[in-house]
């Protein structure tokens, strides 16, 4: 049976798994759709031959990997982080391999989450628990949880130009929800594109501003302000 292998490099190579190597190691083909020629470099000795498809849209990734298996009984996908945890490429390409036949495999892998966990310290978070948001997702509706420890993922979308009404009432959202002397972070985790960690203090009631520093590997963490 034709199979294919979805495996990550998680957040940088020195985290890739034993076992993602090992799933490397049986591929006759590896295809990355997040890697350009300088860092494919440091993985050519884990995956010979690796193809790039950088630049191509999320089904043109995954008609290109499946379309190897015509060829190769065993096909890889690198990708970053957790492959499935807010990586619409990856599912794209195991809704493909699925659609083909393949058997798919789905290797973990580190994630922006886990490093966020260490950088933060959430070891033991607020009484109600943490909670994660996906602001791409919830745009158009954002809902604020003080009693809870949150990280809001993918921000970057609120400072699109076509998101600025979004953008306006999700501060004035958390304006509601939270006291203006409420601490809140952005968190750029130590990744292929970042040797170290870095974190951006401010407040909720400058918000607005600290927005604008967002870039595309930014997380915004806002610590619970009830039930500690």
């Amino acid at each position: 049976m034709k199979k294919l292998y979805i495996f990550s490099y998680g957040l940088y190579p020195g985290q890739v798994t034993l076992e993602a190597l090992a799933a490397m190691r049986e591929c006759g083909a590896v295809y990355t759709h997040c890697l350009d020629k300088s860092t494919a470099a440091r993985f050519v000795k884990l995956a010979p031959g690796l193809k790039l498809n950088t630049g191509l849209g999320r089904e043109a990734t995954a008609r290109a990997a499946v379309a190897a298996l015509e060829r190769t009984d065993t096909v890889g996908f690198l990708t970053y982080g957790n492959p499935l945890f807010l990586n619409q490429t990856a599912a794209e390409v195991m809704k493909a391999a699925s659609g083909a036949g393949a058997r798919v495999t789905v290797f973990a892998g580190v994630s922006s989450f886990d490093a966020l966990i260490n950088l933060f310290n959430l070891n033991k978070f607020s009484l109600s628990g943490l909670r994660l948001v996906d602001a791409a997702a919830s745009i158009d509706a954002p809902h604020f949880t003080p009693e809870m420890d949150t990280l809001v993922f993918v921000p970057e979308v609120l400072n699109l130009p076509a998101n600025a009404a979004a953008r306006r009432k999700f501060v004035a959202g958390a304006k509601a929800a939270y006291p203006p002397s409420a601490p809140a972070y952005l968190a750029d985790c130590a990744s292929i594109s970042a040797a170290e960690a870095k974190v951006i203090k401010g407040t909720v009631g400058a918000l607005a501003a600290l927005l604008k520093k967002v870039h595309e590997r930014h997380t915004v963490f806002i610590p619970a302000v009830r039930g500690r």
